[in-house]
Order: structure tokens, then C-alpha cells, then sequence
């Protein structure tokens, strides 16, 4: 008789051993799941009406920025065309020297409206958003952007040395 007994209590406290550790694998989950949720909310960002940037100068900076990859995707162009005719040996002088002509014409024509733009907002952004509106890269900031793939080492004849 006392050995059933054991056996009841032994099994009472299986089941609450279980029930236990069911809750604290509810409550941590509940922990982590609120955790993410705070994290998500602080990772928004701010928006441009947040720098009050109002809906004027938005445009402006749409422009802006159309103008400026508009910029580069002529600039790859151009160094295109050129890039044949220094590859071609038939070219004349006169030939060559007009199209150095007309891409160094546009490449200053673009760059002037590119920063009469800039001065333009330079002039009513409010400061917070001219900082982060540089550190993206769409006012000038100094650095040239990334607008051609890394080079990669091509093979050539010549290997290089190996060390002993």
C-alpha cells in the first residue's frame, strides 16, 4: 500500500516538474518575441519630413538625385565611345579631338545644373537634413561614387614571381 502511494506522489510531482517547465518556456518566449518587437520599432530610421524636408525640396531632391545617375550613366557611356576610338587606329585627329569637345560640353553643362540645385537647397534645407542628406551621398560630399565593379586581376602572360 505505501509503495501505490509513492508511486501517486512520484507522478504528482512529474506532472508538476512538466507544467513548470512549460510555463518558463512560454515566458521566455514571450521575453525574446517582445525584445525583437522593441528592436524593429527602433530601426525605422527617419524619414525626410522627419528632418523637415517639406514636399518642394523633395522634389528638388529627386531631381537631384535623377540628374546625378543620370550623370553617371552618361559618364559610362561616353567612356565608352572613347575608349573605341582609342582602340581604333584609323581615327582621325579632328575626329577624336570633337568628341573630347562635345563629352568634356555635356560633363560641365551637367555638373553646372547639378550645383545650381545644390545651392538651391543649400539654402532652405533645415541643417539635420543637409548632414544626413551628405552622409548619403545625394548633396556632395567629397567622395566619388561608387558607380563601376571592383577591377579584378586578369590574367596575363606574365605570372608573378613566386617566393621561395
Amino acid at each position: 500500500m505505501q509503495d501505490g502511494k509513492r508511486i501517486r506522489k512520484r507522478h504528482r510531482h512529474i506532472w508538476i516538474k512538466r507544467t513548470l517547465g512549460a510555463l518558463i518556456c512560454i515566458a521566455l518566449c514571450g521575453v525574446i518575441a517582445w525584445a525583437q518587437k522593441s528592436s524593429d520599432e527602433d530601426e525605422k530610421g527617419i524619414t525626410l519630413a522627419d528632418l523637415g524636408v517639406t514636399e518642394a525640396q523633395q522634389t528638388e531632391l529627386e531631381t537631384l538625385w535623377k540628374l546625378k545617375r543620370q550623370k553617371q550613366i552618361q559618364a559610362i557611356e561616353d567612356l565608352k565611345t572613347l575608349n573605341r576610338l582609342a582602340k581604333d587606329a584609323l581615327a582621325e585627329e579632328a575626329e577624336i579631338q570633337k568628341t573630347l569637345v562635345q563629352f568634356r560640353t555635356k560633363r560641365k553643362e551637367t555638373q553646372q545644373q547639378i550645383e545650381e540645385i545644390e545651392a538651391g537647397l543649400l539654402k532652405t534645407l533645415p541643417v539635420r537634413a543637409q548632414l544626413h542628406l551628405t552622409l548619403l551621398g545625394v548633396l556632395d560630399n567629397g567622395i566619388p561614387p561608387r558607380i563601376a565593379k571592383p577591377q579584378t586581376r586578369k590574367k596575363t602572360d606574365e605570372t608573378p614571381q613566386q617566393r621561395k
